[in-house]
């Protein structure tokens, strides 16, 4: 799944917090190699956060979907990082503030975060907003990109739009896949 298309200006004047909604599991590394991609492309320092125990596996598995890691690691533009996982959603954002920081000193245009999947059920929704509401309160305004992972494979397209709506409020888009390629509908301006 190719998202460069989609995300238009990302990172070279406007520093989005987007949603993308994923249709299957085998769909989740080539959309995070296409955004790590674009991000390489436009002077991003770049942060892969796995769950703990996965950094390795996702690792290899950008490598083979065509991102070349190993030399954007040699580089110190790409962090495969495994943190721990927060029950705090402010101080699991808060976190990272620092660090972008320290990349826009070295001379990044920006900083490329995302994640791991997420599976978006209907439980799962307010769960999960207080995270992206938290991530939003601390990387709004400034040189970030952020991409937050979705897998809504159980979805009609009701239950989809619906999921959609509740994210909506807290990203500036949400990147959908549409029958010609990935589509970027922006929530905020």
């Amino acid at each position: 799944m190719d998202v460069s298309a989609a995300l238009g200006d990302a990172g070279a004047g406007w520093c989005p917090h987007l949603a993308i909604l994923v249709p299957e599991p085998a769909e989740v590394i080539p959309a995070l190699a296409s955004f790590y991609g674009l991000g390489a492309r436009r002077n991003g320092w770049l942060v892969h956060r796995s769950q703990p125990g996965r950094g390795d596996a996702d690792r290899a598995a950008l490598a083979a979907a065509g991102l070349d890691v190993e030399a954007l690691e040699a580089a110190d533009r790409l962090v495969i990082a495994e943190p721990p996982l927060e029950t705090d959603p402010e101080a699991w954002a808060l976190r990272w503030v620092p660090l972008l920081e320290r990349a826009l000193a070295r001379g990044f245009e920006a900083a490329w975060f995302s994640r791991y999947p997420i599976r978006l059920t209907e439980s799962r929704v307010t769960a999960v907003s207080a995270y992206d509401r938290a991530w939003d309160d601390a990387f709004h305004g400034r040189p970030a990109v952020s991409l937050c992972v979705y897998i809504v494979e159980d979805a009609d397209a009701h239950v989809r739009d619906r999921r959609m709506a509740a994210l909506a409020p807290m990203h500036d888009g949400v990147v959908v896949p549409g029958a010609a390629g990935t589509e970027l509908i922006r929530t905020r301006r």
